[in-house]
């Protein structure tokens, strides 16, 4: 006897249970019908998107991390969620999401601003913005016209590059490839062909050496400026027969 009221009991149990997860389910699908009708009725639904800055992020990413729908109620659009989803995007940096009057969502986004290309070193690239954040990982091959840098603490000094590379580009040099070297100093190589070794102090002001040498130099076969040591400035070439 005792051992059928148990069942009884648990029969019972489990029959109440479901009942209550079917009301739930019943209850908030029921809101949620209620919400879209009355959102319908007042004109609170979602009728456009526009989105704004979009350069180089795929536009099916963008759409996925946005998981909302024309006709969607704007009362269950949560703008944080949203915003979250598309800063997590490989490209964007920021986004900024406004809901405007008649339905409008307007997403702004603020795309990262490639650098150059960090190589690491396990071989991997990275773009990079100029403040040394590794966004997105690429392919050696991607982004031709960007320079390739290299070598430990290299991020960490990549303010002191970008006024390397401003200064050089003011002499016409391309520059190419960087490597830091003993995570002290630069050495910077330039598409003419010869690279220039920097010393780890005052690297941009060594660079003034450059104007007494740009017309009394031969360029050809030329292999490397060195300015390490202050107020001497060495050249080597290569060996032609």
């Amino acid at each position: 006897m005792i051992r059928f009221l148990k069942r009884l009991f648990l029969f019972l149990f489990f029959i109440s249970l479901s009942i209550l997860i079917y009301k739930k389910n019943y209850l908030i699908t029921k809101l949620d019908n209620t919400i879209l009708t009355f959102s319908d009725y007042t004109g609170n639904v979602l009728k456009e998107v526009y989105v704004s800055g979009r350069i180089n992020e795929n536009k099916s990413n963008i759409t996925k991390a946005l998981n909302i729908k024309i006709g969607d109620s704007l009362l269950n659009i949560n703008l944080n969620e949203i915003r979250n989803s598309l800063n997590e995007l490989s490209w964007v940096k920021d986004s900024i999401i406004y809901i405007l009057p008649l339905g409008i969502l307007e997403i702004e986004i603020f795309e990262y601003i490639p650098f150059g290309k960090y190589i690491d070193k396990n071989e991997k690239y990275f773009l990079i913005n100029n403040n040394g954040i590794k966004f997105k990982e690429i392919g050696f091959n991607e982004f031709s016209s960007l320079f390739k840098l290299r070598g430990e603490g290299a991020l960490l000094k990549i303010n002191e590059l970008s006024l390397i590379m401003n200064k050089l580009k003011s002499f016409n040099l391309e520059v190419i490839d960087v490597e830091r070297i003993d995570s002290r100093r630069w050495n910077i190589y330039l598409q003419k062909g010869y690279f220039i070794k920097l010393p780890h102090l005052d690297p941009i002001n060594s660079l003034d050496a450059l104007y007494e040498l740009d017309n009394n130099i031969k360029y050809d076969n030329l292999i490397f400026i060195d300015l390490r040591i202050k107020n001497r400035i060495s050249i080597k070439y290569k060996n032609v027969d």
